[in-house]
C-alpha cells in the first residue's frame, strides 16, 4: 500500500478536527468523559475514516477527500451512508444497458 500526499494530509487534518472535538466535549459538557471512553471513540472514528478515504480512493470517486472526511461525522452511520451511496445508488447510475 502507497502512502501519498493526500492520504498524509487527511489524516493530519482527521487527527486536528477530531481532537479538537474532543476537547470540545470534554470541556463543555455536564458530565465528564473518561479517557478511555475517548480513545475507543477516537479510534472507531479514525478507522472508519480512513476506510472509507481508502474505499473511495480504489472506486476512483473524485472526491474521496470529502468522503474521508464525512467518516469522521459520527459511527456507524456514515459508513452506513457512505455504503448506501457508493454501493447501490452510484452502482444502479453507472451501470450500463446494451
Amino acid at each position: 500500500m502507497k502512502i501519498n500526499k493526500t492520504f498524509i494530509f487527511f489524516f493530519i487534518t482527521a487527527i486536528a478536527c477530531l481532537s479538537f472535538l474532543l476537547f470540545l466535549v470534554q470541556q463543555f459538557s455536564d458530565e465528564k468523559i473518561t479517557v478511555g471512553l475517548l480513545l475507543i471513540l477516537f479510534s472507531l472514528l479514525m478507522a472508519q475514516a480512513v476506510y472509507i478515504f481508502f474505499d473511495a480512493k480504489n472506486r476512483g470517486e473524485k472526491y474521496y477527500f470529502l468522503w474521508g472526511l464525512f467518516g469522521l461525522l459520527n459511527f456507524p452511520s456514515s459508513l452506513i451512508i457512505y455504503l448506501l451511496i457508493t454501493r447501490v445508488i452510484l452502482k444502479d447510475k453507472n451501470r450500463k444497458t446494451y
